[in-house]
């Protein structure tokens, strides 16, 4: 009985590394949001490298990069770049 059990635990432990690695690759994946997202923060980064936007501005744009880049950093929930788009915006 021993014997029948321990053949199983290879394939199970399989099963689980193959799902937890296929859960990592999914939080890497782009979304249909992607683009947006990343023309938006190119957008609020040249905002605060301009010589013609002011200081109020460059501080609001970023504090939107930082809080995007602390959504995407979050290990705790894994936002999709929808979600963090939806998040910069309201």
């Amino acid at each position: 009985m021993n014997n029948r059990l321990l053949t199983h635990v290879p394939k199970f432990v399989g099963f689980v590394v193959l799902l937890a690695s296929v859960s990592h690759a999914q939080a890497q994946v782009e979304d249909e949001c992607t683009a947006k997202l990343e023309k938006y923060l190119t957008t609020l980064r040249d905002n605060v490298a301009s010589d013609y936007i002011s200081p109020r501005q460059q501080e609001a744009s970023q504090k939107l990069i930082d809080k995007a880049a602390r959504l995407r950093a979050n290990e705790e929930y894994t936002y999709t770049d929808c979600a963090v788009f939806d998040k910069l915006l309201f």
